[in-house]
């Protein structure tokens, strides 16, 4: 049995942020608008590493799970 991941997190190549990589449609209109994230070009939405557990929190209550690459 495969385990699908709704998002996916990332590094984002910047010290202290990491990239938030929504990998189906809901997990989109969650970041979008649920949490009120900003995407940028490449469709990730940069998150500050003080702030990934809270972001992990959010994505559990809303029952969405998460992938760290």
């Amino acid at each position: 049995m495969s385990v699908t991941y709704d998002f996916k997190l990332l590094s984002s190549g910047v010290p202290g942020m990491s990239l938030v990589m929504a990998q189906n449609e809901d997990a989109f209109d969650t970041i979008t608008g649920e949490f009120d994230m900003t995407v940028i070009s490449n469709g990730g939405a940069p998150l500050d590493n003080s702030r990934l557990s809270e972001f992990v929190h959010l994505a559990e209550s809303a029952h969405l799970a998460c992938d760290f690459s």
